[in-house]
């Protein structure tokens, strides 16, 4: 049995031809023919959340781990609205999300049907292309609605970013016939590599070789050991120095991963600033960073990344090559060679990232209980293969401060670094990936997507840790709120609100730790465990900003 609707008969199809399996719903009824449509078929792998904004950014995880679309399906009119955080999240953290909205027939807009709105282009700021599927079961809609849809499908997977199917329907909404009626025509998209001119490669090599002050910045990047080996080669050269974002999962020795704990100790000071920057990846996270740059403009900024355009987050760009970076990597390592002559620039940035480390752990022996002490405790723990998903505001930043592990693989919400869908995000990742998921996160986040928890698949392989300081402990730490007399009321958002309650409704095993040693004695024994986990790490008691503060002030010394 499947939908009558032959234009549904046409999606159901090609979707499956082109291998897109993970569907993720919220329920309704104007969205009924492609509910029936999808579950005639075994090939998808069918979920039900009820809640749009959390089901959008669990397909994103979903979409994050596989490297492959996910469809998000809902009925019409606000619930269309309610996947836009998480489309545009996917748009800028580059993730391919294909996203049906059900709609009323077009003549019926605005004319006081029910659950209805302008739906036709409803995320055009943020969607890399929108699509309005034609009304008729015609042979000529049909041929145009397999066209728009197998160019959708192409378009998510080649920009890797999220494509929206705006589907009007008429009743009756429920008919079925016995089985699809319709025929359909895949149509293939042959992929290109791209490269390069010689004559521009020359041009820019004849640029990276007058500098004797290089940097490589690497923003948000995917797993790759390639690239990895490839920027390690980099390393031989002394005028060149690496930093790196937990974000980007690059790592080694010659990498310096904790850029904030770093420029605390050279800020501004001229024999540390580069010549020529060169940015790889997606999103930046360290603010100290584009401070720096923004003020001290390097000669030239070169960003690599295989998109249509770059973000010019220095203020400075000079070149952008929209490639792969480890294509043009490759072929830089292969012909630039070591200078002969002495140069000290990344000998000079590893020496002080060297004296960085020393005094973290240093500090380490003397912090009190706090978000910090709780963030060098489960890193001490953090020594297998897990994929470690970051909440934003603090959270993210607190492991800014720790060596990025080999072992691990970082992921976060950091194409717009909203406050919401961490939660959902890491349980559509976890769903998918076998390994240990771990979401580190704060409590404004975790109570902000409680309803990511609201739905029959919660993956035993996840385990949550909460830095509850009873509020954004952000708006401390940055410079201005503090500054105000709003600060608890329009910035830091006090509460009262249990965590423990909001894993009890759930039926979610909680865990609370509020000192060092109940840390040390849980921490363990939720990694071996089986089952989801919740565990709080209650710090509302102390003055964490103070603690950091003293922290970065032991940095310097």
């Amino acid at each position: 049995m499947t939908s009558a609707s032959y234009r549904v008969q046409v999606l159901i199809q090609l979707l499956e031809q082109h291998l897109i399996k993970h569907v993720i719903f919220s329920p309704g009824s104007r969205n009924a023919p492609l509910v029936i449509g999808f579950n005639s078929s075994s090939f998808f792998e069918k979920k039900v959340i009820v809640d749009e904004r959390s089901a959008g950014f669990y397909a994103l995880g979903i979409a994050q781990q596989t490297k492959k679309p996910a469809v998000i399906c809902s009925t019409s009119g606000s619930a269309t609205l309610n996947y836009a955080p998480s489309v545009a999240e996917a748009y800028y953290q580059k993730v391919p999300l294909i996203v049906i909205t059900a709609d009323r027939p077009p003549e019926w807009i605005d004319h006081g049907e029910g659950q209805s709105m302008r739906q036709q282009n409803i995320y055009s700021n943020y969607i890399e292309k929108s699509y309005q599927l034609p009304m008729l079961d015609h042979p000529d809609a049909l041929w145009q609605t397999g066209v728009i849809i197998n160019e959708a499908i192409q378009t998510a997977k080649t920009t890797s970013k999220p494509v929206h199917l705006n589907f009007p329907f008429r009743e009756p909404l429920y008919k079925t016939v016995p089985q699809a009626e319709k025929e359909v025509r895949k149509i293939e998209y042959v992929g290109i590599s791209k490269q390069i001119s010689n004559d521009q490669f020359q041009i820019l090599l004849k640029r990276w070789n007058k500098f004797q002050k290089k940097m490589i910045v690497c923003g948000s990047l995917n797993p790759d050991d390639e690239l990895n080996n490839t920027i390690s080669k980099l390393h031989q050269r002394q005028d060149v120095c690496i930093l790196s974002e937990s974000t980007s999962n690059i790592y080694g020795d010659h990498i310096i991963s904790c850029i904030d704990r770093t420029l605390e100790r050279i800020y501004g000071r001229p024999e540390f600033l580069p010549e020529l920057v060169m940015t790889i990846g997606n999103s930046i996270i360290s603010k100290k960073l584009k401070k720096l740059f923004r003020k001290y403009n390097p000669v030239e900024h070169w960003h690599i990344e295989d998109t249509n355009r770059a973000q010019d987050v220095f203020s400075s760009l000079t070149a952008f090559l929209p490639i792969e970076p480890k294509n043009f990597l490759k072929q830089l390592t292969s012909h630039v060679k070591d200078k002969k002559e002495e140069n000290e620039f990344q000998k000079l940035w590893k020496k002080e990232d060297l004296i960085a480390s020393k005094n973290h752990a240093i500090f380490e022996k003397s912090c009190i209980w706090s978000d910090l002490k709780a963030h060098y405790i489960l890193q001490k723990y953090l020594n297998h293969n897990f994929i470690i998903q970051m909440g934003n505001s603090a959270s993210v930043r607190y492991i800014q401060l720790f060596d990025t592990k080999k072992n691990l693989n970082y992921f976060g919400n950091r194409g717009i670094s909203g406050i919401e869908g961490s939660t959902s995000t890491a349980i559509g990742s976890a769903s998918v990936h076998s390994k240990t998921n771990i979401l580190i996160t704060g409590d404004l986040s975790f109570i902000y997507d409680q309803n990511g928890l609201w739905n029959n698949y919660i993956p035993n392989n996840l385990k949550l840790f909460v830095f509850n300081n009873q509020g954004g402990g952000i708006f401390k730490i940055i410079s201005g709120p503090k500054n105000t007399p709003f600060l608890e009321e329009y910035f830091e958002t006090k509460h009262e609100l249990s965590l423990k309650s909001i894993a009890q409704t759930h039926h979610l095993n909680y865990h609370c730790a509020k000192n060092e040693n109940e840390a040390e004695q849980i921490i363990p024994s939720i990694l071996e465990s089986n089952q989801f986990e919740i565990v709080e790490f209650f710090t509302g008691n102390v003055e964490n900003e103070k603690i950091l503060n003293d922290y970065f002030s032991v940095i310097k010394k």
